[in-house]
């Protein structure tokens, strides 16, 4: 009979084992489920912010000042230098007047404190769009640079210390959560490693026994190959309402304009795949660990 038709044996004989060790089992499937959560957690704060670092470099302009001396020069000249350079992805000019109009639209309700101001005192600009090859923190200087070099160009500005931090700490966090997920990881095998391996040495004589009337290594791996599924996907579902629970706490007590940070990339059904799905593959590495101190893999 093949591995289908023996089936409902397998099943029967992996929860026999888990109702034997229930203790230890549950353990593992906690230890599985807070490993993945952490991880998880790790993970999506990650990706909340890298995305606020991404939108940020989309709407990111760096503004080029024109000299007073050189605001009669013609804006379609300028404009050409600033294009050739690469990386510049577009360009758009704005004139004294136009840069005045902006910020009295930007002080509505309170335009009198312009009152007697000339329209000539701001100075002319270009927000220069970044092509986004060159949003990276370590290629802006170098654009930034060659726009400096401009002889007409009086001042650049393109909040330089912010990027630099901001992506500095998502670096660390990147670091941080792959450092993490691999302990977790490695630790929670090696729990489930010998969880299965303690229930191998109670059923030693069982497995001899098996062996010597002719039982095949997959006839005998197949339960404790079960019982690893079996943890990974408790693990997997603990791990869901762990997040679900932290995601609640979380956002009763968070001002709204910072609740992006726990937003949830995928939907709860794909997530509850994924980590269900990440609890099966470190469930049966455990248990093909395990088991191959005893039979040949």
């Amino acid at each position: 009979m093949g591995v289908s038709g023996n089936l409902p044996y397998f099943i029967t004989d992996a929860f026999r084992s888990i109702r034997e060790n229930l203790a230890t089992t549950v353990l593992t499937s906690v230890t599985l489920g807070f490993s993945l959560a952490i991880f998880s957690i790790f993970l999506i704060v990650f990706m909340n912010l890298n995305g606020v670092v991404g939108a940020w470099g989309e709407r990111a302009h760096v503004v080029v000042y024109v000299k007073d001396s050189e605001a009669k020069a013609d804006p379609e000249t300028l404009k050409k230098q600033i294009l050739s350079i690469a990386g510049v992805k577009d360009a758009r000019y704005i004139s004294k007047e136009s840069a005045f109009e902006e910020l009295k639209a930007g002080l509505k309700g309170h335009e009198g404190v312009l009152e007697g101001v000339d329209k000539s005192v701001l100075p002319a600009s270009f927000e220069v769009t970044v092509s986004e090859d060159y949003r990276d923190p370590g290629r802006m200087p170098g654009l930034v640079e060659r726009l400096e070099k401009f002889s007409w160009a009086e001042d650049v500005q393109w909040g330089q210390e912010w990027i630099k931090k901001f992506s500095g700490v998502l670096r660390f966090m990147e670091a941080g959560a792959l450092f993490m997920g691999v302990f977790l990881a490695a630790a929670t095998v090696f729990i489930i490693t010998n969880t299965i391996r303690l229930t191998v040495y109670a059923r030693k004589e069982e497995i001899e026994v098996m062996r010597l009337v002719g039982a095949s290594d997959v006839f005998i791996k197949m339960p404790f190959f079960l019982e690893g599924v079996i943890q990974g996907v408790a693990g997997g579902v603990l791990a869901l309402g762990i997040l679900l629970l932290g995601r609640a706490v979380l956002l009763s007590g968070m001002p709204a304009y910072l609740t992006f940070i726990v937003d949830t990339p995928v939907s709860v059904a794909a997530l509850l795949l994924l980590l269900v799905s990440s609890g099966i593959v470190m469930g049966v590495a455990g248990s093909l660990i395990s088991m191959g101190r005893f039979l040949k893999v």
